[in-house]
């Protein structure tokens, strides 16, 4: 195989690997597989099932619960003494929550997300509301000496709702700047459960099977789509339990304990899961899936942002804290995807440097390469080390222009995990028409899906045509001269599939690769010359 044909392959490669990734690993969080996941699941013994038949429960769990209402709303008849209390949550003099809290089941019947608003075309129109179902089923109607509006700004405040025959009381305390509240019960040895249908629908062009899945930490993450969630289990003993969508979710963390018993719930498919905790004392984390907060809360609630594997994860995660660290005073994500390449491109200086001098030298050795294949057609032996002798003495490492492709692929798989699952960039804008950094990039949209894309990306087309231009330049074997044209089509169509903050890095880089290309074979020719 030539050295050309490797280089070649190396790219084939890097393609093939990109387009399994966004089949595979782009579509999901998951972090285990179905399969495993319900390897470790059990059914719910008796002594644990949240219901009890022909018996009146305490605190969370109520009476006339079956196993087909679990998870599900209740017909509540409104009483006239209803009251409903309204807390907002203030975060350093801005407000993030507004709340509503009924006495009719001392429960949450909207949680407005005041930062975030659902995007054009989804279901959740203005604010981002988890109000898609009551969040407790319970028929009791509790009383509460609140004021009807709780103002959390500077210190905690709790909310007391009390049982008037005395069959129990639920307690919420909400702290300043937090996405969530303590929630206690006085039950004892019974299981929280948050019903199915509180998160919505907030994006555009999702998958409803496919987007409210269930998560646990028992051990090690793992996770169950609503679709496959078709019977109650309990999932062992859970740091947190979390019922999300892509950017949301709704987290059950015990605080009695360090664990309890953690629960999934039959659901419908097209609803955020309903899941259950076995504690009386539970924070509830209720806010976007944002990798800062989620760290702050512990118990690895951080790994709900998905940066990929292992070493792809760390690489990941250094790019998200340059992002939101280093460069934190450009409020552009477009122009920190901007800065980020050129930084990397610094960084990686010495060593494309280095490979592309040694293209540039290939390239020119080619004659040569061409009379030692004439002269040794009939001995591939004497070829090789006649060859081997030739990159001795011209100092031309073969396989050079492959390293720096090699290396970009961790950053550019980070980078692709970072762009598709944090918050921040959901909505992001950059500059004309490109709104949205963390979807495709569509200039020309279509009436409907064609090849799979939904419209054509201009930004996507200038990234095919940087590329194919950088390979023109570096082309040694003219043999080859199919591939130069085929690469940058197949990835421009692969491009136009991913996110546009990827695309855009991807451009810029190719760019930059450009302009190093051009400078090195200047200066490799004024040295000659």
């Amino acid at each position: 195989m030539s050295d050309q044909n490797r280089l070649l392959l190396a790219a084939a490669l890097m393609a093939i690997v990109l387009f399994v990734s966004w089949q595979f690993m782009g579509r999901s969080t998951t972090t285990d597989s179905y399969d495993n996941t319900m390897q470790t699941v059990r059914q719910i013994p008796q002594e644990h099932k949240p219901f009890k038949e022909d018996s009146v429960s305490v605190g969370i769990i109520h009476e006339n619960l079956t196993p087909d209402s679990i998870g599900k709303t209740n017909i509540i008849e409104e009483l006239p003494d209803e009251r409903v209390i309204t807390v907002i949550i203030y975060d350093q003099n801005k407000e993030i929550v507004e709340a509503e809290i009924s006495t009719e089941g001392g429960t949450v019947t909207s949680w407005k997300l005041l930062q975030y608003e659902g995007l054009p075309g989804a279901e959740s129109v203005g604010c981002v509301n988890f109000n898609g179902n009551r969040w407790i089923t319970s028929n009791i109607a509790y009383e509460t000496s609140s004021s009807d509006t709780v103002i959390i700004n500077e210190n905690p405040e709790t909310i007391l709702f009390q049982d008037p025959s005395g069959g129990g009381e639920i307690s919420y305390t909400f702290t300043p700047g937090r996405y969530g509240f303590l929630l206690e019960t006085d039950a004892i040895d019974e299981i929280t459960v948050l019903n199915t249908g509180i998160l919505p629908v907030s994006e555009i062009n999702s998958n409803p099977t496919k987007y409210f899945k269930a998560q646990w930490n028992a051990e090690k993450i793992k996770d169950e789509n609503s679709c496959d969630i078709t019977d109650n289990v309990q999932v062992g003993n859970v740091e947190w339990i979390a019922s999300r969508s892509q950017y949301f979710a709704v987290i059950m963390m015990p605080q009695s304990y360090e664990r309890a018993y953690g629960y999934l719930y039959t659901t419908d498919e097209n609803q955020s899961p309903s899941i259950g905790l076995e504690d009386n004392r539970i924070f509830v984390y209720a806010g976007p899936l944002d990798y800062g907060r989620l760290r702050s809360l512990g118990r690895d609630t951080s790994r709900l942002v998905d940066f990929g594997w292992p070493i792809i994860r760390d690489i990941g995660r250094f790019l998200f804290w340059f992002c939101t660290s280093v460069i934190s005073f450009v409020s552009n994500w477009g122009v920190k995807i901007i800065l980020m390449a050129i930084v990397l491109k610094i960084v990686l200086l010495p060593l494309t440097t280095k490979s592309f001098k040694s293209m540039a030298k290939l390239k020119q050795v080619q004659p040569k390469m061409k009379e030692l294949q004439a002269k040794f057609k009939n001995d591939p032996k004497a070829l090789q080390s006649a060859m081997q002798k030739l990159y001795r003495e011209e100092g031309v490492n073969p396989l050079g222009g492959c390293l720096p492709m090699l290396m970009q692929m961790p950053v550019f798989f980070a980078l692709y995990r970072v762009l598709a699952n944090s918050v921040q960039l959901r909505g992001a804008p950059f500059m004309l028409w490109i709104q949205d950094l963390s979807k495709p990039e569509t200039f020309i949209p279509f009436q409907s899906p064609i090849l799979g894309l939904h419209g054509i990306g201009i930004l996507a087309l200038l990234m095919g045509i940087a590329m194919f231009i950088q390979q023109k330049m570096t082309m040694t074997d003219q043999s080859q001269k199919g591939m130069m044209y085929m690469m940058p089509i197949f990835m421009t169509f692969l491009f136009m599939r991913f996110p546009a903050g990827l695309t855009l890095y991807w451009f810029i880089n190719n760019i930059l690769t450009i302009g190093q290309q051009q400078l090195i074979k200047n200066k490799l020719e004024a040295e000659q010359g």
